[in-house]
C-alpha cells in the first residue's frame, strides 16, 4: 500500500508531481484513475492546496470553478471508488475533496460576514475584518457493533440506499466522551442498554468530513425499540449466517462486521 504524508506546512506550494483536480464535489478521472502526472485543466484551476506526499513527491488539489467537459477525462463521485481502489488511495481521494469543501464553503466569514483569505502558513482561512479563522472541520462519530454472543445486531437505515445491514452510527454531542456518544445513540436508536465497549479502530469518513470512531458493543439489557425515523430494519444474526448485503471491508463497519464474524 502507498502511503501519504501530510504536510507540515501548507503555503507555499511546492512542485509538484501528482496532481488531483476536483469540482462540484467530483473528481477529474481518467482510464489511468484520478491521479495525474500534471494538472490536465491547469487553465482552469482557481484555487491549489499542497496535500502532501504521495509515493515521496508532493501532490496537491486542484479546485475548478465550473465543471467543463476534458477530452479523454469524466467526473466521478468519491464513493465511486470505495472497494475499487486502495484504502490510501481513497484516503488521499477523500482528503482532497474535504479540503477543496473546506475552501468553497468558507470563502466568507460566518460570524461577520467579511471575505476571508489564506493564512499565511496554516490551512486556515481568516477574516481581517473580524480576525476569526476557520480550520477544516472534521466531525466525530462513534459506529458500534452491538453483539449478544455468537449474535450481532445489524441494522437498515431508512436514508440507506443500497438497503445494507450494517452497523450503528452517530454524531458526538458537545461535551461527550464517544463512550457517552454510543451508549447514548444506541438507546435511541434500538433501545439497548450496552457495556463491555471494545475499541476496534477509527477511519476518516470523507462524507463529507467525520472521523469514525470504531467499537465493539456487548448488550446488557433492553428489548429492541426503533427510531423508525432513522431504523428501517434491526435483526440478530449469527456469526455464522451474516447476510451478504454488508458494508465493504475497506469501510469501518464493514470491518467491524468481518472481525466479529471471525472471532477476532
Amino acid at each position: 500500500m502507498t502511503e501519504f504524508v501530510s504536510p507540515e506546512k501548507v503555503w507555499p506550494v511546492p512542485d509538484l508531481h501528482w496532481h488531483i483536480v476536483v469540482c462540484g464535489g467530483e473528481l477529474l478521472t481518467s482510464e489511468d484513475g484520478f491521479l495525474f502526472s500534471r494538472n490536465p485543466a491547469h487553465s482552469l484551476t482557481s484555487a491549489t492546496h499542497y496535500l502532501g506526499n504521495w509515493a515521496g513527491r508532493p501532490c496537491a488539489v486542484h479546485l475548478l470553478a465550473q465543471k467543463t467537459p476534458i477530452a479523454g477525462h469524466s467526473w466521478r463521485g468519491l464513493r465511486s471508488f470505495l472497494g475499487v481502489v486502495s484504502e490510501a488511495e481513497f484516503a488521499l481521494a477523500g482528503r482532497a475533496l474535504q479540503v477543496a469543501n473546506w475552501d468553497l464553503d468558507h470563502r466568507f466569514c460566518g460570524r461577520c460576514g467579511g471575505e476571508t483569505d489564506y493564512h499565511p502558513r496554516d490551512r486556515a482561512r481568516v477574516c481581517h475584518r473580524c480576525e476569526f479563522t476557520v480550520y477544516p472541520r472534521i466531525s466525530p462519530c462513534v459506529i458500534m457493533l452491538v453483539t449478544r454472543g455468537d449474535e450481532c445486531l445489524l441494522a437498515r437505515h431508512t436514508y440507506h440506499r443500497h438497503g445494507l445491514y450494517t452497523a450503528l452510527a452517530g454524531f458526538m454531542e458537545p461535551g461527550e466522551s464517544a463512550e457517552q456518544a454510543l451508549a447514548r445513540e444506541v438507546k435511541e436508536e434500538v433501545g439497548l442498554d450496552v457495556g463491555g465497549l471494545r475499541y476496534v479502530g477509527s477511519q476518516s469518513w470523507p462524507f463529507p468530513g467525520q472521523l469514525m470512531i470504531g467499537f465493539h458493543a456487548e448488550v446488557r439489557a433492553g428489548e429492541l425499540r426503533l427510531e423508525e425515523e432513522e431504523i428501517a430494519e434491526a435483526r440478530w444474526f449469527h456469526r455464522n449466517d451474516i447476510p451478504e448485503a454488508i458494508p465493504v471491508g475497506e469501510t469501518l463497519s464493514g470491518r467491524l462486521i468481518r472481525i466479529f464474524m471471525h472471532g477476532r
